[in-house]
């Protein structure tokens, strides 16, 4: 997520650029602001960004003559609706403002320092606040797609195949992962597992862009004796032949992403 400077560090900029704008200098026609907006015009802002880095390597920019044009160039895009080139701008000005309080720093009124310090520190308090939204945003919406995790799954963990069948190669496995959640898969194709959502105490789905499964488990206390299931080319119900083969890991880690 990109993050924008909040508003009230971009009105001290805005008006601390102004007070120097109104100090009587001697300055230069601006460079960087007549280009970019041609840049804009003819190529877009992703264009512009990095004309205007390259100008900033230009060691005979009078700042003060940039920031007055950017700052109107800014003002001309937002009166006419193109938040996105205002914004742009609007960020070439922060950049020209720090270069030059960074170069110039005695030359400001007494306690310019301290408002940029404590606006800078507003900002950074703004991004880590904006950055944990965005965290807790992303874990809800996880938690919301993969249903709730749950203790209790090892006893619908085993083979299950034909009940009038003792060959199990068209089995369908159960097992759990470490996290608590239900995965299968067919024994007799080479696809990846299924990582199950819990929809009841005994019923779980699947889906995906191609697959969409249900299972429902049943036996007595709880224990899945056979599974019902709608995937295509096995019989419904199967039959829990037996635990999984051996040398199968307890539970299954989920892969990173």
């Amino acid at each position: 997520m990109k993050h924008k400077r909040p508003i009230t560090f971009l009105c001290v900029l805005v008006f601390l650029g102004i007070s120097m704008l109104t100090t009587p200098l001697q300055a230069q026609e601006p460079v960087i602001a007549p280009e970019i907006g041609k840049v804009i015009a003819e190529e877009g802002v992703d264009a512009a960004n990095q004309r205007f880095a390259e100008l900033m390597a230009s060691g005979s920019l009078d700042y003060t003559a940039e920031m007055q044009g950017l700052m109107t160039l800014m003002s001309e895009y937002m009166q006419t609706g193109n938040e996105e080139a205002g914004g742009a701008v609007g960020e070439m000005y922060t950049q020209v403002m720090q270069q030059m309080m960074a170069g110039a720093s005695n030359a400001y009124p007494p306690g310019m320092a301290d408002t940029m310090a404590e606006a800078q520190k507003a900002e950074e308090q703004q991004r880590k606040a904006d950055e944990e939204a965005e965290k807790q945003l992303q874990k809800k919406q996880l938690e919301q797609s993969r249903g709730k995790a749950r203790d209790d799954l090892e006893r619908f963990t085993g083979l299950y195949s034909d009940p009038d069948s003792n060959d199990t190669s068209r089995a369908i496995f159960v097992t759990v992962s470490c996290d608590g959640y239900l995965v299968t898969g067919p024994m007799w194709a080479d696809v990846g597992p299924w990582w199950m959502r819990s929809a009841a105490d005994n019923v779980f789905t699947y889906a995906d862009s191609w697959t969409s499964l249900s299972f429902e488990f049943s036996g007595n206390d709880g224990r899945g004796m056979r599974l019902n299931h709608d995937v295509e080319g096995a019989v419904s119900p199967l039959e829990n032949k037996g635990p999984l083969p051996e040398g199968w890991d307890d539970c299954v880690e989920r892969p990173l992403r």
